[in-house]
């Protein structure tokens, strides 16, 4: 992934994977050192409840290096436009690369 920015905003590949489906593609918002906001596309995220177990895949670019991500997060709020995930677990380049990030928008 090439990053690209416009209006300072930073723009990230994201999947999230739940309810035993594989990766889909959603937009994001609102990312944090502790959890993110995840767009509904189709309405499957409104459809979670909170405490749900998820999985977030984000490509994230530091050192000049593109790598992908992946954080285990449960649903803390569902609400019409989608689902606010608190991260749980994830490793130490996850959470170096999220200090690495500025304002951004999802891809």
């Amino acid at each position: 992934m090439k990053d690209e920015k416009r209006n300072d905003k930073i723009l990230l590949d994201s999947m999230v994977k739940f309810d035993y489906r594989g990766f889909q593609r959603h937009d994001v918002k609102d990312i944090s050192m502790s959890g993110i906001f995840v767009i509904a596309k189709d309405g499957t995220l409104t459809k979670l409840s909170t405490h749900s177990l998820v999985e977030v895949a984000l490509k994230l670019r530091t050192n000049g290096q593109t790598k992908t991500h992946l954080f285990k997060a449960h649903v803390t709020r569902v609400n019409r436009e989608g689902a606010q995930l608190e991260f749980s677990d994830a490793d130490v380049d996850a959470y170096s690369a999220l200090l690495h990030l500025g304002k951004f928008k999802s891809r």
